[in-house]
């Protein structure tokens, strides 16, 4: 103890060393706990994920709100189901459920089912296999570190012993057949403390090399966290894109979306409302804005001094002038930029790593150390 807290009578005592596992130990120490921040919120987007496919399975097979009409005497019917999903119902027809005739119940149970389990054995078991790893050598260095104070508390003693004889043995002409008794005695005792001493330092030894693979075990495994954080990634990702084709294709395009069908009714040439809206990315549509605004009719010198002037009275009376996007308005978007006339592709993901597991975790298996 006194060791460990730098408190010794012999400043000239040189500790035993340890310090290539203590900096290992610091090291993946730190490691560590990225490695708990992970696994985490891994756990989290994990039950997230679950919660969202199981409340889309709950919610898909429920019924779509229907239009009623009435027939007379206070009675009603249901006409149609909503058009939300593209599928129009007869009246009195059976109830349309809102994932729809294409939707695949059975697929989106078995990927509620299935991205839980491969999360949990792929990518959370290995990472719970490190840090079992890890916690079993932190028990380890605390064996090493009593190891270690132990061995230099026997150095002291047997230090203090030599130094003993060596003063008995050059006191012997004055003490004579006394000292000598005493010196062999104390002789004695030094011989057992070297035989304990040699004992303990083969013990630390052993256990300093043992400690000292298993640091290099666990520090040479960490390089794989990347590939399980990209393997959860790739497992989230497919879960979700498995779950989306499960929804089925007809879709109701949502207002200003792009890559959705539009509902049509069945047996009707005539457009929906979501259909007479034109893309607003469309090169004649923004040809087409543009001139509307180069045709806005400009103020005259005059009108522009009038607007100005009652712009102020109305300012000091404490009354604020609106201003909008119309032809009477005093803003003009005549200086915004142009609109892009053409799609900019999305940026290519690159492939998620596929052969994260392809390998055992640890080189030497953890009941083993």
């Amino acid at each position: 103890a006194r060791q460990k807290w730098n408190i010794v009578e012999d400043k000239d005592f040189q500790a035993t060393p340890n310090s290539r596992n203590e900096m290992m130990m610091n090291e993946a120490m730190e490691f560590a706990g990225h490695l708990r921040r992970c696994e985490k919120d891994i756990r989290k987007m994990q039950a997230s994920t679950e919660d969202l496919l199981s409340t889309v399975k709950a919610v898909m097979s429920a019924p779509l709100p229907r239009v009623y009409e009435e027939v007379g005497g206070g009675k009603v019917i249901p006409m149609t189901a909503s058009t939300a999903s593209g599928v129009v119902g007869a009246p009195n027809g059976p109830i349309v459920p809102i994932g729809g005739a294409d939707y695949n119940a059975e697929e989106m149970s078995r990927v509620v089912k299935s991205a839980g389990k491969l999360v949990e054995s792929e990518v959370l078991a290995p990472m719970e296999r490190w840090m079992n790893a890890f916690v079993l050598i932190q028990q380890r260095m605390k064996r090493l570190e009593s190891l270690r104070l132990e061995v230099d508390s026997r150095r002291r003693t047997v230090a203090k012993l030599g130094k003993k004889v060596d003063v008995q043995r050059a006191r012997l002409p004055q003490t004579r057949a006394k000292g000598e008794y005493e010196m062999e005695n104390t002789i004695k005792i030094l011989q057992h403390k070297e035989s304990k001493l040699s004992a303990c330092r083969q013990s630390y030894k052993e256990h300093e090399s043992l400690v000292f693979h298993q640091l290099e075990n666990v520090i040479t495994d960490s390089v794989w966290l990347k590939s399980y954080l990209s393997g959860v990634l790739r497992i989230q990702s497919e879960a979700l894109r498995s779950a989306n084709t499960a929804l089925g294709e007809q879709k109701a395009r949502v207002p200003g979306s792009r890559g959705y069908p539009l509902p049509v009714e069945a047996n009707s040439g005539a457009s929906t409302p979501l259909q007479s809206l034109p893309p607003a990315g469309m090169p004649e549509v923004i040809a087409a804005r543009r001139d509307e605004r180069e045709n806005v009719p400009r103020l005259q010198n005059g009108q522009q001094g009038g607007i100005r002037a009652k712009v102020g009275r109305n300012h000091s009376a404490g009354a604020s002038v609106g201003l909008g996007h119309s032809k009477d308005s005093l803003y003009t978007l005549d200086d915004a930029p142009a609109a892009p006339t053409h799609r900019i592709p999305a940026t290519q993901v690159p492939t998620a790593y596929d052969a994260y597991n392809e390998a055992a975790y640890s080189r030497n298996a953890v009941p083993a150390w």
